[in-house]
């Protein structure tokens, strides 16, 4: 009889061991697939990513808080802001009433503000800064993800470096932040459902403060851009219509 018991207690532990496996599997292919785009507005659930801060340059053990691309730990002036390559494509767009360009400024204006309130300074608007935003949102609408890493590999610190951007920033002591980014998709016009309201967003004015309060209302993204050594940031829009909506995609960079 105990022997038996022993097998039986024995069988379930092995069981219940194979089940926890296949949860654990499916859970995992389940975090894989979540750089998709949702389909209709009413799918999409506040969706705001920022950049991890994992640059292949830096060591792991020196990077800077979550949103920055990478730490530099050699004393120095900070570095030069170079032109924007001719070798990388920096769309605009429009779509109906909404200007891209307006829509940026806007977005601009509404974070200066909300620095402004902490007692932080304002942020001054880089166009250096704008072409790699601009960049990065026209390539995630182009190419379907949403994501700071491009299905080909491509991470913050590539884009910086493609532009020719070369970012260092005091932070404190001997450290500099070498940039970030902030990223947001959302719709225009159309209701969409956050995690526990439906909003819409009829006027550009309100699209401008939609995207803010998307970054504001999200830990990681307001504390990215509410850092007090970032000096410049540069807001990117990309607006298309797809299938008689209007979406729009925005990123935020950083330096």
């Amino acid at each position: 009889m105990f022997r038996w018991l022993v097998g039986a207690v024995g069988w379930v532990v092995s069981t219940v061991l194979r089940l926890a496996f296949v949860v654990c599997v499916v859970a995992l292919a389940a975090g894989f697939a979540f750089g998709g785009l949702p389909s209709q507005p009413s799918d999409l659930g506040g969706m705001v990513e920022n950049a991890t801060g994992l640059d292949p340059f830096e060591d792991v053990d020196e990077l800077a808080d979550v949103g920055t691309v990478g730490v530099s730990d050699v004393a120095g002036d900070a570095g030069s802001v170079a032109d924007p390559g001719t070798n990388a494509s920096v769309p605009s767009s429009n779509a109906g009433e909404l200007n891209g360009t307006r829509l940026e400024y806007l977005v601009h204006e509404g974070i200066n503000e909300r620095r402004a309130d902490r007692g932080l300074s304002n942020l001054s608007f880089d166009t250096g800064l704008r072409s790699i935003a601009r960049y990065h949102s026209a390539d995630m609408a182009n190419r379907s993800y949403f994501a700071h890493v491009g299905p080909d590999g491509e991470t913050v610190a590539d884009r910086y470096e493609k532009f020719g951007y070369q970012c260092r920033v005091p932070m404190d002591g001997l450290r500099y932040a070498t940039g970030g980014e902030n990223i947001l998709y959302t719709y225009y016009d159309a209701p969409v459902r956050m995690e526990n309201r439906t909003v819409e967003y009829d006027t550009q004015e309100e699209l401008a403060r939609g995207i803010v309060n998307g970054w504001m209302n999200s830990t990681d993204h307001r504390e990215n851009l509410l850092k007090p050594y970032w000096e410049n940031e540069g807001i990117g829009v990309y607006i298309e219509e797809v299938d008689g909506q209007t979406r729009v995609f925005a990123s935020q960079e950083f330096c």
